[in-house]
Parts: structure tokens; sequence; C-alpha cells
């Protein structure tokens, strides 16, 4: 898996796959986002220095498929709100858990604090890949689950 930083250049990528049927049911916002608000939201992201970024790549058979995207939103420097979407063309193809752990593993270079993971009850998948990755359940509000990874 190769991790590189999102940049303006992956702005349809990441507008395609956040519009994608399966997102939207497990994202809060239930609504399509038009391309110009997903513009603006992107060059807001990519200017804040406490949101990192990143998007993973597969090279297989010379060719390169894009996986997903990983963000880290650091609050307070105390923890990172970290989130995954994949290209909808790669789910179920158990490739989640492996863009999460090499996102995780570069982000910690970056900046070593708790990690934070909050997902929808029902998103089995997102579960499941969270909890790969050394994420354990600490809280449940309404919908949603909190699992969280220590740095210990």
């Amino acid at each position: 898996m190769i991790i590189k930083k999102v940049t303006k250049k992956d702005l349809l990528d990441i507008w395609l796959w956040r519009n994608n049927r399966t997102t939207i049911y497990f994202s809060k916002n239930k609504k399509k986002i038009s391309l110009k608000n997903h513009t603006k939201w992107l060059y807001k992201i990519l200017s804040n220095s406490k949101i990192k970024f990143y998007k993973g790549y597969l090279v297989r058979k010379n060719k390169i498929k894009k996986i997903g995207v990983v963000r880290f939103d650091i609050k307070k420097r105390k923890y990172a709100l970290v989130s995954i979407n994949l290209n909808p063309l790669m789910r179920g193809r158990k490739l989640s858990y492996i863009l999460l752990a090499a996102a995780i593993k570069k982000f910690l270079k970056f900046k070593k604090v708790r990690l934070v993971a909050e997902i929808k009850k029902n998103n089995f998948a997102s579960t499941k890949s969270f909890t790969k990755n050394n994420f354990y359940f600490y809280d449940s509000k309404d919908q949603y689950n909190f699992y969280q990874r220590t740095l210990g």
C-alpha cells in the first residue's frame, strides 16, 4: 500500500466516492454534496495544519489502483478523530484494514496522539477494520459507537 497526502488533484475522486450511495448511508450528512461545496471543503481541509488527509494506492501488474482515503483531525492536541472512505470499486476486497494500517503508520510518524473513531453501529465492515487495527470500543451514543487506540 502506498500512502500519499491528498492534494487538490484528488478532488474529483474524493467527491465521487463521497456521493456514493453506500458512503451516504453510513455518513452523518445524508445529502449529496455539490462539487462547489466539496471544493470549498477540500481546500479548507488542505490548508488546515490540524488535519492530515491521505490517499492509498495499490500497484498490481503495473496498474495503480486507488483504494480510498483516511483523514485524521487533531483535536485539542490530545487525540485525532479518524475517518475512512473507500473507493466504491474497492469495497468488499478486505482492503480497508490495510489502508487504515498504512495511513495510521504514516500519521503516527507525524503526531503521536490517541486515535478515535466514530462508527455507525450497523457499519460492520468499518468496525472490523478499526478493531483489526487495535481500536477498542469505549462508548456509544445514539446510532454511533466510539472506538479508540491508545499509544501504549
